[in-house]
């Protein structure tokens, strides 16, 4: 939560709440089929096979999601509002973060992934399209998951206000120049990078941004409440 004095009608919410509650049924899942088929030798398995690596992505995914939330509260603080894993209406997904900022709106999906994030170009020379790697994986999905949320979030607060998307990535690699680059009007960034980019100067002021703060909280309510 941020440290401003908001309305007590906009919640925001605990960045990584859906995903960690996600963690946790499949966890307790795991464990009763464990004993559902192995009785009282289900702990020894437990033990010697380890947690199952799909289970424990959901948990890797929250620590991300969290860890992006705090910095996002304090990068922010009383000079905007953050809301944390909002439910995306007619969608089982979610989004991560909405801020609202003097610059405007930042919608930001926060990603969890191991390799070296880049951008590059595949194909040959009249065929060649840019694509999101990370490791020697295309994960241009990514990009288009976000272009989805960006064109919700633009719909719910209208025109004039600047809506920007941003995939936030923690856990990958980067070479020692690296810098934040955008792909289809989605900035494909990293936690530090993107506290600076919310404390740049904008047109909303204060009260503009209280109004479309509420707007979004709306449209946009916090997924596990």
């Amino acid at each position: 939560m941020t440290t401003r004095d908001q309305d007590s009608d906009v919640e925001p919410g605990n960045a990584g709440a859906s995903a960690r509650a996600e963690y946790q049924r499949r966890r307790a899942r795991d464990q009763a089929r464990r004993r559902s088929r192995f009785g009282r030798f289900a702990p020894v398995v437990a033990v010697l096979a380890g947690p199952k690596p799909a289970t424990e992505a959901w948990a890797r995914g929250a620590e991300g999601e969290e860890l992006v939330g705090r910095l996002i509260d304090d990068a922010v603080g009383a000079d905007g509002v953050a809301l944390h894993d909002r439910r995306l209406p007619g969608s089982r997904s979610n989004l991560d973060h909405l801020v609202v900022v003097a610059n405007g709106v930042w919608v930001i999906d926060t990603k969890h992934y191991h390799g070296r994030l880049a951008r590059r170009r595949v194909g040959g020379w009249f065929t060649s399209r840019e694509v999101l790697s990370v490791g020697r994986r295309d994960e241009s999905r990514l990009v288009a998951s976000a272009r989805r949320q960006l064109a919700a979030v633009e719909g719910a607060v209208g025109t004039g206000v600047p809506v920007r998307a941003a995939l936030c990535f923690t856990g990958v690699e980067r070479s020692l120049l690296a810098r934040p680059f955008v792909m289809q009007r989605v900035l494909v960034t990293w936690p530090k990078a993107l506290a600076r980019m919310l404390c740049t100067p904008g047109p909303l002021t204060p009260a503009h941004r209280d109004a479309v703060a509420m707007c979004l909280t709306r449209a946009f309510p916090p997924y596990v409440r």
